[in-house]
């Protein structure tokens, strides 16, 4: 798809979400200066993390660039190492968390104009670790990615020579961000479900905060990309603090940390408040 047609959709998701939260038209513009950010710094450790595992892949001998196991320790050491988790933690936390308290607090102070809301809470402090264990999910379906490629240039390639060529080739292929798990179109994918996810969980806390939900209803984004699971959850109503059952799993929230890659990657839904 283009980038184009990519950035289209987004955006289009976006506004969507963003309709369902009740913003001034500061907080709305901030929120989608944050989304946009985070899109950005998601993007850059990618482009960091495929240069990286090129110059490692660049640099093995034949021998090893044809051998899926030995790919498999550099890929790991790259991808899964302390240095991008680290890194990728803090650029969750730092682009993410900030949409969790903006859609809390408006949330929140728009529901009842008496509540001061708290910053430092321990719901904020859960969901941060909660969001920072997506990532080493995340890395390990880039390293996947990056192994089955290998896999099908080893098998095309008749000699070791030609199996390690087409091998560095599709690892410098991957680090230009033409096709793979560093591209741009996989930044928005990563974006929009961490964006969904503290969007949706600020907004939960900015209700329990208030003091006056008492229930929440499932929004399920009306398009058709919107999985079934999440078109069947649409209109179902719980407790505040239970958990909605979508699929088979029980989410708090449209794109709780907590669910399957099959249930948050890209969910565009949101909640309603049932006071």
């Amino acid at each position: 798809m283009c980038d184009r047609c990519l950035h289209l959709i987004a955006k289009a998701d976006d506004d969507d979400f963003l309709d369902s939260l009740d913003l001034t038209h500061a907080e709305r513009q901030l929120l989608e200066k944050l989304y946009k950010e985070g899109e950005e710094s998601i993007a850059d450790l990618l482009e960091l993390q495929g240069k990286a595992l090129d110059e490692a892949i660049q640099e093995m001998s034949d021998e090893l660039a044809a051998d899926p196991d030995e790919l498999w320790k550099v890929i790991v050491q790259i991808q899964g190492g302390d240095y991008f988790q680290e890194k990728f933690e803090q650029a969750v936390y730092d682009a993410f968390m900030p949409l969790f308290h903006v859609a809390g607090e408006s949330e929140a102070i728009g529901i009842n104009a008496d509540v001061t809301w708290e910053q430092e809470n321990k719901a904020a402090a859960d969901f941060a670790k909660r969001l920072k264990q997506l990532v080493p999910a995340m890395n390990e379906t880039s390293a996947d990615h990056m192994l089955r490629s290998f896999h099908r240039a080893i098998e095309v390639g008749k000699t070791p020579a030609e199996r390690a060529t087409l091998v560095k080739e599709v690892s410098k292929q991957a680090a230009s961000g033409e096709e793979g798990p560093f591209t741009m179109t996989r930044a928005v994918t990563i974006s929009r479900t961490l964006s969904t996810a503290a969007a949706n969980g600020g907004k939960l806390e900015g209700w329990k905060q208030s003091g006056l939900v008492k229930k929440k209803r499932w929004r399920a984004a009306n398009n058709k990309r919107t999985r079934k699971d999440h078109k069947d959850a649409n209109g179902q109503e719980v407790d505040i603090d239970k958990p909605f059952k979508v699929g088979g799993e029980k989410l708090m929230h449209p794109g709780d940390p907590a669910g399957s890659a099959k249930q948050i990657v890209q969910c565009r839904c949101s909640m309603q408040a049932v006071f």
